[in-house]
């Protein structure tokens, strides 16, 4: 199901690429846009603070239990391969589908584990849903709400709970791309973890000496 999800989307995307000048890498039109969230370190934000920067930004949750690891595995090794002036410019994204388990301070745990300058977003339901229609992401629930306990799924990190308490989650279905956003918060680029990691970069560092 998961793999129909990640081929309807990436059909609908394809659809509205339009190539605005005579560029490498297209605009992609109908695809982003501006809306707020809450960050890693419990802030409300806009993303329009993120202009002047080159975004990566992926979709998931903290259970996933191997999609998401190894998304963000991926995306370590991409930006760990810029020099660090070039990670100056760029800026990681993670946007939780499951903002009900993933605080702030979970998702910052979560993230650190691969790279402590990955910022996590997170927020009310509406905020979360907002986020992934305007990425034409579709995610979707495959369990009862909250009736899967965690230790039955790989993790890569606990999460507090009181004593005495169980710890459950829900999972889910969920796309898989990588959005590859310009300094002026156009998205330019749709992969995922088969790009070659050199093609990333390569765009990656023609968004950096775009001019405005």
């Amino acid at each position: 199901m998961l793999k129909k999800m990640q081929i309807l989307s990436l059909a609908s995307l394809l659809a509205v690429v339009t190539m605005t000048h005579a560029e490498e890498l297209p605009i992609l039109s109908g695809v982003g846009g501006n809306f707020t969230a809450i960050d890693t370190d419990g802030q409300e934000i806009e993303f329009t603070s993120f202009k002047d920067k080159v975004v990566l930004l992926s979709f998931g949750y903290t259970n996933c239990a191997d999609i998401c690891p190894f998304t963000l595995g991926y995306l370590k090794m991409i930006y760990s391969k810029l020099s660090p002036e070039e990670q100056q410019h760029v800026r990681v994204l993670f946007s939780t589908v499951d903002p009900e388990y993933d605080t702030p301070e979970h998702l910052k745990a979560f993230l650190a584990y691969f790279n402590k300058d990955f910022i996590g977003l997170t927020g009310s339901q509406e905020q979360v849903d907002k986020i992934a229609s305007l990425f034409h992401a579709e995610y979707q629930a495959i369990s009862a709400p909250k009736s899967v306990e965690t230790k039955h799924v790989r993790r890569i990190n606990e999460k507090e709970v009181e004593s005495g308490k169980s710890d459950k989650t829900t999972l889910f279905n969920h796309s898989i791309m990588i959005y590859l956003i310009d300094q002026q918060g156009r998205t330019r680029s749709v992969d995922y973890t088969g790009t070659p990691g050199d093609e990333l970069i390569s765009k990656i560092r023609q968004l950096i000496n775009e001019q405005a």
